[in-house]
């Protein structure tokens, strides 16, 4: 049975603002879950457990020795992909229930359609290029010795003295991308034929778990905004203190990892946190930089340093967070 998690509670000494009790949740936002499967590329190997625990005078129970089937690199494409799409899904969407599934907001939601058809093509692109070169990888395993079973290795059969992927099939259902979204109800959808009492215990208990959550995900959206202000701030701040001729790169990924975060933020903020709006208002007028022009002036280095620098104070602050600084 699913349950519903009140997640922890404060991380900031101060209460994060939630959505007045008369917008409806369920028509701002939806809940989505991504759901990815791999073929492990390694198996547990009970013979050779018990084999080891016997050299080394052990229970049989000891230890567990997993065989690793192929070269760890031979699925790094794979893992890639996987990487690159719950990293875009986890940005896309914010922190809601324990069962897998997050708060996708309607604003954000067919930019998730689209990131997540860019990452299952990736994904299945990778998966195919594996199976092709996947009969001659098993083929090469003189690596693992006696330890080799051809079993181990699905849709992979014995052919005389040639092994052959003869059912490719069985290889393929390991792998799996798919994207589930259910709708967001409010408490006021609860609805069961239950004493008025109980019922009304039950949706305080929804309406408090509803507003937890929208506390963490607004959490994370100031911790998402602070990471990337507090971390230009420690690189303007290094840049500006350097001697020249020996001054610190400024790469262009230190503002745009700041606009993207300034780009998703309104639609992700569906708790309308007005501060966070500010801030994020604050940010685009005064870091969005480019940074030749920051190598070339002095004097806009100087301003965006200090920019850069209260901000991340002021977040800091409001967070009750120790601030970052230069070689901390």
């Amino acid at each position: 049975m699913t349950t519903m998690a009140v997640p922890q509670s404060s991380l900031f000494p101060l209460d994060i603002p939630v959505p007045p009790k008369d917008t409806s949740l369920s028509s701002k936002a939806m809940l989505c879950s991504l759901s990815i499967g791999t073929w492990p590329g390694y198996k547990y190997d009970p013979q050779a457990s018990e084999e080891i625990a016997e050299i080394h005078q052990a229970e049989k129970d000891a230890g567990r020795f997993n065989k690793r089937l192929i070269p760890r690199k031979e699925m790094k494409e794979i893992t890639r992909a996987v990487s690159q799409a719950r990293r875009d899904h986890a940005f896309l969407t914010l922190p809601w229930f324990d069962d897998g599934y997050r708060a996708l907001p309607a604003a954000a939601y067919m930019e998730h359609v689209e990131t997540m058809k860019l990452h299952e093509a990736n994904f299945k692109a990778a998966v195919s290029r594996f199976e092709n070169r996947f009969e001659a990888l098993v083929r090469n395993q003189s690596r693992l010795g006696t330890l080799f079973n051809v079993e181990d290795y699905p849709g992979i059969r014995k052919e005389g003295d040639v092994l052959r992927l003869t059912f490719p099939d069985e290889l393929r259902k390991w792998f799996s991308f798919k994207t589930n979204v259910l709708p967001l109800h409010d408490a006021d959808d609860f609805r069961v034929a239950i004493g008025d009492e109980e019922r009304h215990r039950i949706k305080r208990q929804l309406e408090e778990s509803i507003q937890a959550s929208l506390r963490v995900g607004t959490r994370e959206l100031w911790q998402r905004l602070y990471n990337v202000v507090s971390h230009m701030s420690v690189r303007m701040a290094e840049y500006n203190a350097a001697q020249s001729g020996s001054k610190p790169k400024l790469y262009k990924a230190m503002v745009e990892n700041i606009v993207e975060i300034v780009d998703v933020l309104p639609k992700l903020n569906i708790a309308r946190d007005s501060g966070l709006d500010r801030l994020a208002n604050e940010v685009r007028r005064s870091l969005l930089v480019d940074t030749k022009e920051l190598k070339k002036s002095e004097s806009l280095r100087v301003d965006t340093a200090k920019a850069a620098a209260d901000i991340a104070e002021r977040m800091a602050a409001y967070m009750g967070v120790q601030p970052t600084t230069p070689n901390q």
